[in-house]
């Protein structure tokens, strides 16, 4: 085609529309990385759910192993005897005890404790508790490394039975203190306003029964079975707990909020 100065145009280029992207092309980085972040989110608040449940699997298995390793010991009284006599140095079945039952039990419920710390809201009064719980499952299964001797006597003995007696007051103390604390912190939650009173009650009666048992020491009479009562009562709280923080955990992944 000429121009009005006889020079000849250049016929325009067609213009062609640009092919629309397929759905999600340009954007996979993104959306990749937020997944595989959603994804381990997902998978360490799995890990932590599972931990909670330590209080309960703790419990049992510690249970468990008490009552197959005092039905091998004929001559063992649950009434009158400590639990901590059926690992006693160089007593039948003692590896049962210990090793079945103190250290993989306390190892739980330690992990119970780590649970607590990772679901429950971060505050200063659920951290301490959590540590407490913690400390609690450290020291029944520092327990079965540290045994006492035969009897489990309250003076003299191994430097290991004086380590054993030491610890036992402390982990049980630690407990009771972990449960109060949470009583008053479940107060003003609203997820666990209904175990507030619960946890304090179980503070209270395990303190009780702590007191019982020191009282018994000497004369040795009802001594396993104060010691029974005040473990069935933090056990079952512990259990209660761990099964509580487990399920509002799993409600708060469905609903992608914090129900916590």
């Amino acid at each position: 085609m000429l121009t009005p100065t006889g020079t000849q145009r250049r016929p325009a280029r067609a213009s062609w529309p640009q092919p629309l992207p397929w759905p999600g092309e340009g954007r996979l980085e993104l959306p990749l990385a937020t997944s595989r972040t959603l994804g381990g989110e997902r998978s360490l608040g799995d890990r932590m759910r599972l931990l909670a449940l330590g209080g309960v699997a703790g419990p049992m298995l510690f249970s468990a192993v008490v009552v197959a390793a005092g039905a091998l010991r004929g001559n063992y009284s649950h009434i009158s005897n400590f639990v901590s006599e059926l690992g006693a140095t160089g007593t039948p079945y003692a590896g049962l005890m210990n090793y079945a039952g103190f250290l993989p039990s306390g190892l739980m419920l330690a992990a119970f404790g780590i649970g607590l710390a990772k679901v429950l809201p971060r505050r200063r009064v659920t951290s301490l508790a959590a540590v407490l719980v913690m400390l609690f499952g450290a020291g029944v299964a520092t327990s079965g490394i540290a045994s006492c001797d035969p009897g489990c006597p309250q003076t003299g003995g191994s430097v290991e039975n004086a380590v054993h007696n030491g610890i036992a007051p402390i982990a049980f103390l630690c407990l009771i203190a972990g449960a109060g604390v949470l009583g008053v912190h479940f107060r003003s939650n609203r997820d666990w306003r209904s175990l507030s009173a619960y946890s304090l009650i179980s503070s209270v009666v395990g303190l009780c029964f702590l007191a019982a048992l020191a009282t018994s020491l000497d004369s040795r009479e009802l001594t396993g079975l104060w010691q029974r009562l005040l473990l069935i009562v933090l056990f079952l709280w512990c259990a209660v707990v761990g099964v509580r923080t487990y399920r509002l955990s799993a409600s708060s992944r469905r609903g992608g909020g914090d129900a916590l």
